[in-house]
């Protein structure tokens, strides 16, 4: 069965606070029995030239230009240490370095002011109006509703979801869809907002565009109670859109399956609904393509069938689809038709090659993937950036320090998260998670990856000279 590394996708957060380094007050201590350690002297005798913060702050070792470090931190740190004796001095000297060692770069002293930042209560937790108001403004007035208000609406209580509830569909549909859909975009960037609820009652509106929103932004959160629904929406909704995104949506419950974090009965129901759509031909093929993308988590031996046949489909965006289940199968005899792929005339391909070269760890494939970062697409450059830092190594590093020179912005955000996801995945695997028999396993499927690797090295090319009505044709599907 394929090893799954839990939503490798789910990289660590950037948003981590900095660490915080407070001044020292100054006070006076209280008088203190004389067997007591000493304490830093007072405020009036602190050391006030230079020369003497300079020496005192020499005891932390490595410290070749003070003319770097704030002012007050210096003589607060020298006030202490020059309250101690020589081996106290030491021991927090010591002390010191393994902290500086461990917080590297990535710290800074803050003020005052800066620590108020850290006190901003997101919207999510503090709502600026009631639920009540914000449906009275969503149903009578003619203007829509700022955008803070909408947080009203997070994290209901039982009262506040009956009540939504009850006055929903009173709100018109064009405001229900923008609402939802605003909701949704929100908390992709607001984990205080909490829509599991609102989103639960918009699963059951009168409308297909508000029902897809609501089946989206429950993606990510895999419950026992939202299989039902997802199923019956993905066997019996008659809008298409609607049970593609409840094909995608059950992916996360077969992942949550295989990773022995769901009951098994409802992995398997999710499994088998999936697989019923993929051996219907008669379900449209928007449908099918997201029920191949989801069932590719599962490790049962027929699902690679699936995968090979969605490759050799007729419909190109099911070969798109096909590649991305590649990816997500983390099966390694993969590598080589994914790789092909990179060459392929379709940005859309290439975009989707990248990314499943990224998720199975193609390190034979780095300087092909690293090529496509002078793709004339943007969706391919940013695709091939997010794997290259999943690939890792000393090409794709390179690769990735060379874009944070671009003038696109969002390729310098995108290559700096990338090489903070490979900086992450190198420490990881610098620390043995198993015994030494485990490693011997380990060892012997690596060499297993590159006899694939070896296998699927020529695959052919994409000829140069494609018919243009048939390779017009297939662009269209591909947008």
């Amino acid at each position: 069965m394929p090893k799954h590394r839990k939503n490798k996708h789910g990289k660590p957060s950037k948003s981590d606070k900095k660490p915080e380094i407070e001044k020292s007050s100054g006070d006076k201590p209280q008088a203190q029995k004389p067997e007591t350690r000493r304490q830093p002297r007072p405020k009036g005798n602190l050391p006030k030239s230079p020369q003497e913060i300079e020496n005192i702050l020499g005891k932390l070792g490595n410290l070749d230009d003070t003319d770097d470090i704030d002012d007050d931190v210096s003589a607060a740190v020298a006030a202490y240490l020059s309250g101690l004796d020589e081996s106290e001095q030491a021991a927090v000297a010591a002390e010191v370095r393994r902290l500086l060692d461990a917080l590297g770069d990535n710290f800074e002293i803050i003020n005052q002011e800066d620590e108020d930042d850290f006190d901003v209560v997101s919207p999510g937790l503090q709502p600026r109006i009631s639920v009540e108001q914000l449906l009275q403004k969503l149903i009578q007035e003619r203007d829509d509703p700022e955008q803070i208000d909408l947080y009203a609406l997070s994290d209901l209580t039982t009262k506040d979801a009956e009540t939504v509830r009850q006055q929903w569909e009173m709100v018109d549909v064009a405001r229900r869809r923008a609402v939802v859909a605003d909701l949704v975009e929100m908390a992709q960037e607001d984990i205080d907002l909490e829509l599991g609820r609102f989103l639960r009652i918009a699963l059951r509106d009168s409308d297909a565009a508000v029902r897809q929103s609501a089946v989206t932004g429950l993606w990510e959160e895999v419950a026992p109670d939202l299989v039902g629904p997802l199923v019956q929406f993905l066997q019996s909704d008659p809008d298409e859109s609607v049970r593609a995104a409840a094909a995608t949506g059950l992916g996360g419950y077969i992942l949550a399956g295989e990773l022995d974090e769901l009951d098994t009965a409802l992995a398997m129901r999710a499994e088998e609904a999936l697989l019923a759509v993929l051996n219907n031909d008669q379900d449209p093929i928007e449908v099918r393509r997201r029920a191949l993308e989801s069932i590719a988590y599962s490790g049962e031996a027929g699902v690679r069938q699936l995968i090979e046949d969605g490759y050799y489909h007729s419909d190109p965006t099911m070969r798109v689809s096909s590649v991305f289940a590649m990816g997500r199968s983390a099966d390694v005899r993969w590598r080589g038709l994914v790789r092909a792929e990179l060459q392929s005339p379709y940005a859309e391909m290439r975009a989707e090659a990248a990314i499943a070269s990224g998720e199975l760890g193609a390190k034979s494939a780095a300087e092909d993937v690293s090529a496509l970062l002078q793709d004339v697409d943007e969706r391919v450059r940013l695709a091939a950036i997010v794997a290259l830092g999943r690939i890792g190594g000393p090409v794709a590093q390179d690769a990735l320090e060379a874009m944070l020179l671009s003038d696109n912005a969002l390729e310098v955000e995108a290559a700096d998260a990338a090489l903070e996801e490979m900086q992450f995945f190198d420490q990881m695997d610098a620390v043995s998670l198993f015994d030494d028999a485990d490693e011997e396993e380990w060892e012997e499927s690596e060499d297993d990856d590159e006899w694939y690797d070896e296998l699927n090295d020529d695959l052919g090319e994409y000829e140069d000279d494609l018919d243009d009505d048939v390779d017009n044709d297939v662009a269209d599907k591909l947008i």
